[in-house]
């Protein structure tokens, strides 16, 4: 499909919506959570997001262009997920602070040794 005027998302539909193009939009977690800017559709149509700042986008929802008859459908991009189970709800809490000191350390050290081999570079080029 190649239209040359520029394809601006402007909102939600609220109702179904059976008649018209639709263009398939697939977002990760992360970018359903972001309502302005450009994108590409899966069939690599550019588009312009200037959704207002409600909620976030979901799997399948539906929204209007600036065109008649077209819409743009949201995907959710199929994403890897951790799955925590415990006996109570202190072991659940228990193990996200373990994820997360986890997580802060592995960064911590990424850190550190950064650090080292520019102060290894730094050695080498003085002597």
């Amino acid at each position: 499909m190649s239209n040359k005027k520029e394809i601006v998302v402007t909102d939600w539909i609220k109702q179904n919506c059976h008649e018209g193009n639709f263009l398939n939009l697939t977002l990760s977690s992360d970018q359903r959570r972001v309502f302005r800017g450009k994108r590409k559709s899966d069939c690599n149509q550019e588009l312009q997001l200037q959704l207002p700042r409600e909620g976030k986008l979901n799997d399948g929802d539906i929204l209007r262009t600036n065109q008649k008859k077209l819409f743009v459908q949201i995907i959710a991009q199929k994403e890897k997920l951790i799955e925590i189970t415990a006996k109570t709800d202190l072991e659940i809490i228990a193990n996200k602070k373990c994820l997360k000191y986890e997580e802060e350390n592995e960064k911590l050290l990424k850190e550190m040794n950064v650090l080292k081999s520019r102060k290894l570079h730094n050695i080498k080029t003085i002597t």
